[in-house]
């Protein structure tokens, strides 16, 4: 037998992988954000969670505490009809730490009131993943 299957194969297999890889799959600190604020949008506390680090967890009472938690926030949201959106982003490595500035748009559906805020959100890598570990 050839080399020809085995190539086959292989090209297959990569361009199986690329098609599984989102926009977001990256872990970089700025999508670790991204998909925190994308989790908020969802109203999926899941998704949230899963951008958080073990500290934020832990220091929170553990994952059921944290993910009740955010199951509030997230009915408050949806009864709010607030809605995110990242206006500027920008991230500083340093190791396994980094700072992401992010400046957030946040406003009702529907509605021109719009506020735009200034965030901070320390990141960890932990888990072979960037994590949120503080927002200012």
């Amino acid at each position: 037998m050839g080399k020809l299957p085995y190539i086959i194969v292989l090209i297959g297999i990569v361009l199986f992988s690329s098609a599984c890889i989102g926009d977001y799959e990256e872990s970089t600190p700025e999508n670790t954000v991204r998909t925190y604020y994308e989790g908020l949008n969802e109203r999926n506390p899941q998704k949230v969670l899963g951008t958080l680090s073990e500290e934020v967890i832990e220091n929170a009472g553990g994952r059921q505490v944290i993910l009740a938690s955010l199951e509030d926030t997230m009915e408050d949201l949806e009864e709010d009809e607030l809605v995110f959106e990242i206006e500027e982003i920008s991230s500083e490595i340093t190791g396994l730490q980094a700072t992401v500035e992010a400046h957030i748009i946040l406003y009702p559906r529907g509605s021109d009131k719009v506020s735009r805020i200034p965030y901070t959100f320390s990141l960890v890598y932990e888990d072979e993943r960037w994590k949120i570990r503080d927002i200012e």
